[in-house]
C-alpha cells in the first residue's frame, strides 16, 4: 500500500492568512483552510451534508453550496440541524450529496467503518468526503470518544470501505501538539475544581472553592504564559520538526470508488 502525504504538514505561513488566530490555533485553522479550498473545488449546486455539525462553525464557508446538517439526536449543543440520526444509519436516500463534511467526528462513533459505509452509500458517484481526524487530544465528548486515528489506520479503513485517498496530510507536529496541550493543561486542572461544577461532579462545594483559590495563581500564570507567550513560538519552532510523528492529527480528502 503506498501512502502519500501533503509535503505541506499544515503549514499556515510565516504571516498566516487568518492572522493572529492560526497562530493561537493552527488545528482549527488548518481545518478551516482545508474546507475552505475544498469548498472551492465543488459546484456551486452541490449539495453537502455537514454530519455531527455540532454548532455548525464551517457553515459559511459553505455558503454558496446547497447546505445541510444533522447531528447526533439529542447533540452537544443546542443548534438546530436539518434532521437528528446516528451516522450509521442516516435517513437519506442513495447516492444524494456530492460531499459529506466529518471534522473531529469519527473518533466519536463507535463503529467508524459501519460510519464509513453509510456516508458511502449517500454520497454520489465520486463524491467527496472531506475528513478530520484527531491523533494527539485528550479525553472530550466523554462517553462519545472511542479511537484516535494514524494515516496508515485512515489508509486502511478507506480501503475497507470503498473511497480512495486523494490527499492526506498532517496537521503539524512535535510543538504544535505542546504549544495546544499545554495550555489545555492548565485549564483543565484548574476546570476540575470548578464550584459551579462540583454538585454535577459530585464534590464539596467548600473543597472546590479552596481548592480553586489556591490554583488560581499557578492557572493564570500558567495558562497565560503557555497560551500567549509559548504556543506562539512553538508555531513557528515547528517547522524545525521534518517528520511531525506528534502531529495533532489529519485533514483528507476521500473520493467514493
Amino acid at each position: 500500500m503506498k501512502i502519500q502525504l501533503n509535503k505541506r504538514q499544515g503549514w499556515l505561513g510565516i504571516i498566516p492568512a487568518q492572522g493572529i488566530k492560526a497562530i493561537l490555533d493552527p488545528e482549527n485553522s488548518v481545518i478551516q483552510r482545508f474546507l475552505q479550498e475544498q469548498a472551492q473545488r465543488l459546484g456551486e449546486k452541490s449539495i453537502v451534508l455537514d454530519a455531527g455539525a455540532g454548532k455548525k462553525p464551517y457553515r459559511y464557508i459553505f455558503a454558496s453550496h446547497h447546505y445541510q446538517s444533522c447531528d447526533m439526536p439529542g447533540g452537544f449543543y443546542p443548534e438546530a440541524h436539518d434532521f437528528e440520526c446516528f451516522l450509521d444509519d442516516i435517513p437519506v436516500k442513495d447516492e444524494f450529496y456530492d460531499a459529506v463534511i466529518l471534522t473531529q467526528v469519527l473518533e466519536h462513533t463507535p463503529d467508524p467503518e459501519k460510519v464509513m459505509k453509510e456516508i458511502l452509500r449517500i454520497l454520489k458517484p465520486k463524491g467527496k468526503l472531506l475528513l478530520s481526524v484527531p491523533l494527539n487530544a485528550p479525553l472530550h465528548g466523554e462517553p462519545w470518544h472511542f479511537f484516535h486515528f494514524t494515516h496508515y489506520g485512515l489508509y486502511q479503513l478507506a480501503g475497507r470501505t470503498g473511497y480512495t485517498i486523494v490527499d492526506c496530510e498532517k496537521m503539524g507536529g512535535t510543538f504544535w501538539c505542546l504549544g495546544k496541550r499545554l495550555p489545555d493543561a492548565f485549564k483543565k486542572l484548574f476546570k476540575q475544581y470548578d464550584p459551579f461544577r462540583s454538585k454535577k461532579r459530585n464534590m464539596n462545594l467548600f473543597y472546590c472553592i479552596l481548592m480553586s483559590l489556591l490554583i488560581l495563581p499557578v492557572y493564570l500564570v500558567g495558562y497565560l504564559f503557555s497560551a500567549y507567550l509559548i504556543r506562539p513560538l512553538f508555531y513557528y519552532l515547528d517547522r524545525l520538526d521534518r517528520s511531525k510523528e506528534f502531529t495533532l492529527g489529519y485533514v483528507a480528502v476521500l473520493v467514493k470508488n
